[in-house]
């Protein structure tokens, strides 16, 4: 497990994709992508995106130890540890020590209708970026 500074850092530190081309979102498929922190030589980290016409789901995680460090969903319902619930709300969960990414907060940035524009968002949350662009595939 990692502190809450140590969580903190990680996702404040700048990232890019190691990619040289645009990203090409094609939906339906799951897309595993390599991001590297600028600051941090050989940091490394996987951002999975998956999405179709009802949902996007986009996870961040270190790659080397597989911590979770911010997801976003549009799951109907989430329970907090501490009782507290989403419904019917898209939420982003963070990273929070000693209970990874169990806790959720709503959002108000998530639509299903526009996967570029969350994701633009999300990765803006993360201080992530595709240099090449991204480009949304029509498939």
């Amino acid at each position: 497990m990692l502190t809450q500074d140590q969580a903190d850092s990680l996702i404040e530190a700048l990232k890019e994709a190691i990619r040289e081309d645009a990203f090409e979102w094609t939906p339906a498929q799951r897309h595993d992508e390599v991001f590297v922190a600028v600051e941090y030589e050989g940091l490394q980290f996987i951002l999975t995106l998956n999405h179709n016409p009802f949902e996007i789901r986009l996870h961040l995680r270190t790659k080397h130890r597989n911590i979770g460090l911010m997801r976003v969903d549009g799951a109907p319902y989430h329970s907090n540890p501490d009782g507290t619930e989403l419904r019917n709300t898209p939420h982003i969960h963070v990273y929070r020590e000693g209970y990874g990414l169990a806790w959720a907060e709503p959002i108000d940035w998530y639509s299903p209708t526009d996967p570029v524009g969350t994701l633009e968002h999300f990765l803006d949350e993360a201080h992530a970026r595709f240099p090449a662009g991204i480009q949304m595939m029509l498939v």
